[in-house]
């Protein structure tokens, strides 16, 4: 999406912020009413309006004439997320309790091995069908491969072996400590468009940064099956502290050598999403597809707000310094572990 916005309608890094961030919050803030009604409703049936919603994001972009659809488009995806993640999330966390970082760890890796798969097909249309396929098409085969699954879900039954909760829902069982973190985390997460576009100046070639974008994924797969392992073995003080570290060497190296920085983010954030889901999975006993959407929602707030804020300073100062900020931050949110109750 970002290149399409930088290259296609020209907008600058203020509008990808807005888009970036505000389609984020949208998304984080119905997680949690996805979460809410997966406590009592239907999975199955969330999970397949969400990616009827998606199938409508992709084919939106393919149709897409100036910017402001594909922030409709962004709308639409933030709709899908905002009904599929949480029932998802609610599902894996009942599976296997004794180690979750393993099954989210395998959840996340399918998810990855599809985003490669996607940026593997926009590589080869940039690099040898540019003069006959539009970077776009790639969302129209997004949109039908979605219907694709939908249909088949038609057919599935998953819904009968776990039980609807109606338990009430209290302060308590949220972790507000666990939660004060990922909130001040969740600033340094400028979303992934401002790291590409970083990649992209650096280069000055489209399909060579969606090269390291591919590799970027790779790098995701390979990670987000360490991470899963390692979480189930060491402390959650111990793992707070790798990802803190890890973001903020991505952001100070993205300034130093935008490659090196851009990989080390996906190693950040493969131990990033293992952790939040893996440790809600364990540690929320009630309410949980509540609870994973509350979660979301509220790193979801610091994100917008960061890419906003992000998307100006890059504008009026320096691409530079939001990455600084965000380093800053990262070391800031070290501060909040010791508070943690394990």
């Amino acid at each position: 999406m970002p290149f399409i916005l930088v290259n296609v309608f020209s907008v600058s890094m203020f509008i990808v912020g807005i888009v970036e961030g505000s389609s984020e919050a949208l998304s984080n803030l119905l997680k949690i009413f996805g979460g809410y009604v997966s406590d009592i409703k239907s999975r199955k049936n969330l999970i397949i309006v969400g990616l009827g919603f998606l199938s409508l994001s992709n084919i939106t972009i393919f149709i897409a004439s100036k910017w402001q659809e594909v922030l409709f488009s962004s709308y639409l995806k933030s709709l899908s997320e905002g009904l599929l993640i949480p029932a998802k999330d609610f599902i894996l966390s009942n599976i296997y309790k004794r180690s979750l970082g393993k099954v989210f760890a395998l959840n996340k890796i399918f998810e990855n091995f599809g985003e490669f798969l996607g940026i593997l097909v926009a590589l080869i249309i940039s690099s040898y069908f540019v003069k006959f396929l539009s970077i776009k098409s790639i969302f129209l085969i997004f949109g039908f491969i979605c219907v694709f699954f939908i249909l088949i879900l038609l057919t599935i039954n998953f819904d009968r072996k776990i039980k609807k909760e109606r338990k009430e829902i209290s302060w308590r069982i949220i972790y507000p400590e666990l939660l004060l973190y990922f909130f001040v985390l969740s600033f340094v997460n400028l979303g992934y468009s401002f790291y590409i576009i970083k990649v992209y100046e650096y280069l000055k070639s489209q399909p060579e940064s969606i090269g390291i974008y591919l590799v970027f994924s790779i790098f995701l797969v390979i990670f987000t099956y360490l991470a899963g392992r390692l979480h189930d073995r060491v402390s959650l003080r111990i793992f707070l502290m790798i990802i803190s570290i890890l973001f903020f060497a991505s952001n100070l190296l993205i300034i130093l050598n935008p490659i090196i920085g851009f990989l080390i983010l996906a190693v950040a954030e493969a131990f990033l999403e293992i952790n939040i889901w893996a440790t809600i999975g364990k540690k929320i006993k009630y309410r949980k597809g509540f609870v994973f959407g509350l979660y979301h929602f509220v790193v979801g707030i610091g994100s917008f707000i960061s890419a906003l804020i992000a998307g100006y300073i890059w504008d009026n100062f320096s691409s530079n310094y939001p990455f600084l900020i965000s380093a800053f931050i990262s070391l800031f949110s070290l501060g909040f572990i010791v508070r943690i109750k394990i």
